[in-house]
C-alpha cells in the first residue's frame, strides 16, 4: 500500500515558534534604553537621535527605533522637529517655577478629588505601587523608583474620576521626570524618609474619604520635593571654599 504524501501546512515548527522575539519587544527595549539615558543624563539635551545610527546601535530596523523616539516625544523626553533629527529635549530651568505650580495645584487637586470618588480596588492597586515603590527605594532601583513614583500620582489623578485632569496630571509626570530623578541622584538615588511618609499620610487620608487631609498631604508631598530642587539648584561647588589668595603687596 502506497503511504500518503504528508500534508503541506503554513504552520512553522514549534520551537521556531518560541523562538521569536515577541512584537513590539524590540521597540521597547530601545525606549527603555534611551528613557534610561535621558533620565540619568547620559544623553544630555540637545543630543542627536538619529534613526539610521540608533538602528545600528540596537541591530534594529528603523521602525521600532522610530515607534521608541515617539512614545519619549509624547512624554516630553525628545524633540522630533518636522523634517528633521530627533534630539533630546532641552531643560529649561527658567520654566520651573511655572512647573512647580503647577504640580503642587495637581497634586492637591488630584489627592481630594480622589478621595472623594476613589473605588476599593484603585485603592488596592494604590497601596500596590506604594509597596513596590518601597522595595525600589530599598533595592535603590533608581529607574523603578521613577517610574513608580509617576503612577503612583497618575493613579490618585485618574481616582479622582475626571479624564482631563488626569491627562494633565500624566503630561505634567512625564515632563519632570528629569526633576525628580536629579532630586533622586541628590539623595545618593534613594527616596527620603518624610516622602515616603506623605505618600502613606495620602493612601491614609484617601481611604477614610476625608477629602481635606488628603489635599493637605497633597500639598506636603509636593512642597517637600520643591523645597529640595530649589535647595539643590542654589548650592554652589564652591560656595564653602576657603580662599587664601595671600598678600597683593
Amino acid at each position: 500500500m502506497q503511504k500518503r504524501a504528508p500534508t503541506k501546512t503554513n504552520a512553522k515548527p514549534a520551537g521556531k515558534r518560541r523562538a521569536r522575539r515577541p512584537r513590539g519587544t524590540g521597540a521597547t527595549f530601545v525606549y527603555d534604553s534611551l528613557k534610561a539615558k535621558i533620565l540619568n543624563l547620559e544623553l544630555k539635551p540637545g543630543t542627536l537621535l538619529d534613526e539610521t545610527e540608533l538602528s545600528r546601535e540596537f541591530h534594529l530596523s528603523r521602525s521600532p527605533v522610530r515607534e521608541s523616539l515617539i512614545r519619549l516625544s509624547a512624554e516630553g523626553l525628545v524633540e522630533t522637529p518636522r523634517n528633521r533629527t530627533s534630539m533630546v529635549s532641552q531643560f529649561d530651568f527658567a520654566t520651573l517655577p511655572a512647573y512647580f505650580d503647577a504640580m503642587q495645584l495637581l497634586y492637591r487637586l488630584s489627592a481630594r478629588l480622589a478621595a472623594l470618588h476613589r473605588t476599593q480596588a484603585q485603592l488596592s492597586h494604590l497601596k500596590e505601587i506604594e509597596r513596590a515603590l518601597e522595595t525600589a527605594h530599598k533595592e535603590m532601583d533608581v529607574m523603578g523608583i521613577v517610574r513608580l513614583n509617576r503612577e503612583f500620582h497618575a493613579l490618585i489623578a485618574e481616582m479622582g474620576g475626571n479624564p482631563f485632569i488626569s491627562s494633565w496630571m500624566r503630561s505634567l509626570l512625564d515632563q519632570g521626570q528629569r526633576v525628580f530623578r536629579m532630586y533622586l541622584h541628590h539623595f545618593h538615588d534613594r527616596v527620603p524618609l518624610p516622602k515616603l511618609n506623605q505618600h502613606l499620610a495620602m493612601i491614609a487620608a484617601i481611604e477614610k474619604g476625608d477629602a481635606a487631609a488628603a489635599e493637605q498631604a497633597g500639598k506636603a508631598d509636593a512642597d517637600t520635593l520643591i523645597d529640595e530642587v530649589v535647595q539643590i539648584l542654589g548650592q554652589l561647588p564652591t560656595s564653602q571654599l576657603a580662599l587664601d589668595l595671600g598678600s597683593t603687596k
